[in-house]
Protein backbone atom coordinates (compact mmCIF):
# COMPACT_ATOMS: atom_id res chain seq x y z
CA UNK A 1 0.00 0.00 0.00
CA UNK A 2 1.10 3.69 -0.22
CA UNK A 3 -0.35 6.95 0.65
CA UNK A 4 -0.27 10.61 -0.83
CA UNK A 5 -0.30 13.87 0.53
CA UNK A 6 -2.80 16.14 0.07
CA UNK A 7 -0.34 17.44 -3.20
CA UNK A 8 0.21 13.80 -4.74
CA UNK A 9 3.35 13.16 -3.03
CA UNK A 10 4.78 9.53 -1.74
CA UNK A 11 3.95 9.63 1.88
CA UNK A 12 4.54 6.38 2.99
CA UNK A 13 4.42 3.05 1.96
CA UNK A 14 3.85 -0.65 3.80
CA UNK A 15 3.16 -4.26 3.31
CA UNK A 16 1.15 -7.14 4.56
CA UNK A 17 3.36 -10.21 3.63
CA UNK A 18 1.99 -13.57 4.08
CA UNK A 19 3.99 -16.37 5.95
CA UNK A 20 1.26 -19.13 6.41
CA UNK A 21 -2.33 -19.54 6.03
CA UNK A 22 -2.93 -18.27 9.85
CA UNK A 23 -0.31 -15.33 10.03
CA UNK A 24 1.36 -12.53 8.21
CA UNK A 25 3.67 -10.05 8.77
CA UNK A 26 3.48 -6.36 7.75
CA UNK A 27 6.67 -4.96 6.27
CA UNK A 28 8.89 -2.24 4.59
CA UNK A 29 6.52 0.01 6.21
CA UNK A 30 8.23 3.75 5.89
CA UNK A 31 6.76 6.93 6.09
CA UNK A 32 8.49 10.32 4.80
CA UNK A 33 9.98 12.59 7.76
CA UNK A 34 7.88 15.44 6.25
CA UNK A 35 5.03 13.35 7.29
CA UNK A 36 6.41 11.89 10.52
CA UNK A 37 3.36 12.66 13.54
CA UNK A 38 0.40 12.98 10.58
CA UNK A 39 -1.31 9.18 11.47
CA UNK A 40 -0.39 8.49 8.13
CA UNK A 41 1.79 4.95 9.01
CA UNK A 42 -0.99 4.63 11.99
CA UNK A 43 -3.61 4.59 8.97
CA UNK A 44 -1.07 2.53 6.64
CA UNK A 45 -0.96 -0.09 9.86
CA UNK A 46 -5.09 -0.55 10.68
CA UNK A 47 -5.56 -0.92 6.57
CA UNK A 48 -3.43 -3.65 6.68
CA UNK A 49 -4.77 -5.13 10.08
CA UNK A 50 -8.25 -4.61 8.30
CA UNK A 51 -6.80 -6.32 5.12
CA UNK A 52 -5.29 -9.43 7.61
CA UNK A 53 -8.89 -9.78 9.16
CA UNK A 54 -10.69 -9.83 5.86
CA UNK A 55 -8.33 -12.43 4.69
CA UNK A 56 -8.71 -14.83 7.67
CA UNK A 57 -5.44 -13.79 9.44
CA UNK A 58 -5.16 -14.63 12.97
CA UNK A 59 -2.13 -12.95 13.63
CA UNK A 60 0.05 -10.17 12.10
CA UNK A 61 3.74 -10.07 13.25
CA UNK A 62 6.57 -7.26 12.68
CA UNK A 63 10.12 -7.36 13.11
CA UNK A 64 10.97 -3.33 14.05
CA UNK A 65 12.96 -0.49 15.77
CA UNK A 66 9.90 1.52 16.28
CA UNK A 67 8.07 -0.09 19.24
CA UNK A 68 6.31 2.19 20.65
CA UNK A 69 4.85 3.07 17.38
CA UNK A 70 3.46 -0.42 17.19
CA UNK A 71 2.48 -0.49 21.06
CA UNK A 72 0.15 2.07 20.48
CA UNK A 73 -1.58 0.25 17.84
CA UNK A 74 -2.18 -2.90 19.96
CA UNK A 75 1.07 -4.77 19.12
CA UNK A 76 2.94 -6.65 21.82
CA UNK A 77 6.85 -7.68 22.14
CA UNK A 78 6.97 -11.25 21.73
CA UNK A 79 10.34 -13.19 21.51
CA UNK A 80 11.55 -14.36 18.23
CA UNK A 81 11.28 -17.92 18.63
CA UNK A 82 7.55 -17.06 18.66
CA UNK A 83 7.58 -16.95 14.80
CA UNK A 84 9.73 -20.21 13.42
CA UNK A 85 7.90 -19.54 10.16
CA UNK A 86 9.74 -15.84 9.80
CA UNK A 87 12.91 -18.00 10.88
CA UNK A 88 12.73 -20.37 8.33
CA UNK A 89 11.52 -18.66 5.41
CA UNK A 90 14.02 -15.19 5.65
CA UNK A 91 15.74 -14.81 8.93
CA UNK A 92 18.03 -17.94 8.44
CA UNK A 93 19.38 -16.21 5.38
CA UNK A 94 20.24 -12.67 7.33
CA UNK A 95 23.61 -12.10 7.77
CA UNK A 96 22.78 -10.14 11.04
CA UNK A 97 20.77 -13.27 12.55
CA UNK A 98 23.40 -13.98 15.70
CA UNK A 99 23.56 -9.96 15.93
CA UNK A 100 19.61 -8.96 14.98
CA UNK A 101 19.19 -5.82 17.24
CA UNK A 102 15.14 -5.72 15.86
CA UNK A 103 12.07 -6.69 17.95
CA UNK A 104 9.51 -8.91 17.19
CA UNK A 105 5.94 -8.14 18.18
CA UNK A 106 2.19 -9.48 17.25
CA UNK A 107 -1.01 -8.35 17.15
CA UNK A 108 -3.70 -10.76 17.47
CA UNK A 109 -6.44 -10.24 14.80
CA UNK A 110 -10.62 -10.46 15.81
CA UNK A 111 -12.21 -12.24 13.56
Amino acid sequence: MVAESETGDLAACGALLPLWTDSAEIVSLAVDPRFHGAGIGKGLVRELLERARRLGFQEVITLTYAVEFFSKLGFAIQSKDQFPRKLWRECLECPQLEDCDETAMSFQVCP
